[in-house]
């Protein structure tokens, strides 16, 4: 399945597919502590940001992963704001202001299962505190569950210290759904569960 060119995410926000472009601003999303304290892994330069974006995209390649760019729109041509979502050039370039991935499950984590889907995301520390990480997870559940008619649930997991993905997945409509216990050393703390039905389900 091939990725869209482009998701709007309401006024002056989009999903994007990565490009080899964004290795600089990866590179300075990544130098924030906060993002590293909840991150497993990160580029700390040209040649970990090309290999980052090459992961993501052989992830869309075979169906393992389908990660996008969130991007913050540039002023609108008459300079009173954001342009609006989805009437800006797919091809523009704009603030780059998170990321926002599907993720199959690895048979590794939990068992395979293609009716199941992990929901992750980040944002940069610049847009927290506006709601844009919540209305960019809610693209990208409507867009699954489009896409992916096989999906019958999507899932964002987080430790309970996280408490502003609480947060996000709530407004993004993942209830919280269960607390899983710690897993030394990766996860030493609980974790929750929240989870988003396929609509109508």
């Amino acid at each position: 399945m091939s990725m869209p060119a482009f998701l709007p995410a309401g006024p002056g926000l989009s999903l994007r597919p990565w490009r080899s472009r964004d290795a600089r601003e990866l590179i300075d999303a990544y130098r924030d502590p906060l993002l590293r304290k909840f991150t497993r892994t990160w580029p700390e330069d040209e040649a970990g940001a090309r290999a980052w974006l090459a992961r993501e995209e052989a992830g869309a390649r075979d169906g393992s992963r389908y990660s996008f760019a969130v991007e913050l729109a540039a002023q609108a041509p008459d300079g009173t704001g954001p342009a609006p979502s989805g009437v800006r050039d797919p091809a523009a370039t704009g603030l780059l202001a998170g990321c926002v991935v599907l993720k199959a499950f690895p048979p590794e984590d939990r068992p395979a299962r293609t009716d199941t889907a992990e929901v992750g995301y980040w944002t940069t520390p610049s847009v927290r505190g506006r709601g844009l990480a919540g209305r960019a997870v809610l693209a990208l559940a409507d867009w699954a569950f489009t896409a992916l008619p096989a999906l019958t649930r999507l899932e964002l997991l987080h430790q309970v210290d996280n408490e502003p993905s609480c947060r996000v997945a709530e407004k993004a409509g993942f209830p919280h759904h269960e607390t899983l216990a710690p897993q030394p050393p990766m996860f030493p703390l609980p974790g929750h569960v929240h989870v988003r039905p396929r609509p109508g389900a």
